[in-house]
């Protein structure tokens, strides 16, 4: 699948750190008006520190999740289904900015959900980003598409169990983000 986006080649071992790397890498030498102020951030994925870890004030007892997706009804709706939950939402309409935002404390959030096909830049290499910075994060996907086999079979770090098929029922929805986060 990445291959058909355009973006690597997928050989039988994909290692998440170097991919992401090289998605990183290549969206970097991107032509400035598809990334706005991206280019002026330097990410080295061992300098953050463990204080980094420390989420906001605000939700130090409720699990943060991210939410990115170019549609903002279905943010609407997600903050809306989490928020009741009993969760810390902040949504991203723009993919940069939820990057950018990631790259300022990878350690923030416990869980990240991403939509699969947005402009410029995708959930998948959205997700290889995050993952290139910190591979400890947990990370959703959730989409129209019905593309849970071959997102398994080229990222072995993806369990189709990590994909929510849209539109989203509450119930499953809240329930899979719980069994991702394990509460």
């Amino acid at each position: 699948m990445l291959k058909v986006l355009g973006w690597l080649e997928v050989g039988s071992e994909v290692s998440i750190t170097e991919t992401g790397m090289n998605v990183m890498k290549r969206l970097l030498n991107q032509p400035s008006s598809d990334i706005q102020n991206i280019s002026s951030y330097h990410i080295d994925s061992n300098s953050f520190s463990e204080s980094s870890n420390t989420l906001h004030e605000a939700s130090t007892q409720n699990p943060s999740i991210m939410v990115v997706d170019d549609e903002p009804d279905v943010l609407l709706t997600y903050e809306s289904f989490l928020s009741i939950a009993g969760f810390n939402v902040r949504t991203f309409e723009e993919p940069f900015t939820a990057l950018t935002e990631f790259t300022s404390n990878p350690r923030l959030y416990d869980l990240i959900i991403l939509d699969i096909r947005m402009e410029n830049l995708n959930g998948l290499q959205l997700y290889q980003c995050m993952k290139a910075i910190n591979p400890t994060s947990k990370i959703l996907f959730a989409s129209a598409l019905d593309a849970a086999k071959e997102l398994t079979s080229i990222l072995p770090d993806i369990q189709s169990r990590e994909i929510i098929k849209k539109p989203v029922d509450r119930e499953n929805f809240i329930k899979t983000v719980r069994i991702a986060l394990g509460v």
